[in-house]
């Protein structure tokens, strides 16, 4: 039996957010990373969901996410990591699409360590 063709294993970065209330936000295409937080894609829907329900003067106005990263590396290891964030801001990057950066507050132990193999793997010379 021949192997016709090379099965070949990417590098990849998914967010899962849930948001404070409990609802489930959105599964995530995470864009960049660095052990400050992380960069996702969204939609315009999705954006909707980040705004906190009691919005007030003295509360912020995006709610505290819980998150579950996915890091994939080229090797084929996948790991999870579990961190709070926040969101610091957010791009519109086209008419459908937006780059929301989280800042992580409550990272798990081994999550930094985890995250500066990745980027090591990733081959990015520099963070942010």
């Amino acid at each position: 039996m021949n192997a016709k063709e090379n099965l070949a294993v990417e590098q990849y970065l998914k967010v899962d957010a849930i948001a404070e209330d409990g609802a489930k936000v959105v599964d995530l295409l995470g864009s960049q990373i660095s052990p400050r937080g992380v960069c996702a894609i969204c939609s315009q829907a999705h954006i909707a969901q980040l705004h906190s329900k009691s919005h007030t003067e003295a509360r912020p106005r995006f709610q505290t996410l819980l998150l579950t990263i996915e890091l994939g590396f080229a090797s084929g290891e996948v790991l999870q990591l579990e961190t709070s964030a926040k969101v610091q801001s957010i791009r519109r990057v086209s008419q459908e699409e937006f780059e929301v950066y989280m800042g992580f507050c409550g990272m798990i132990p081994d999550g930094y360590r985890h995250i500066a193999r990745y980027i090591v793997d990733s081959g990015i010379s520099s963070t942010e």
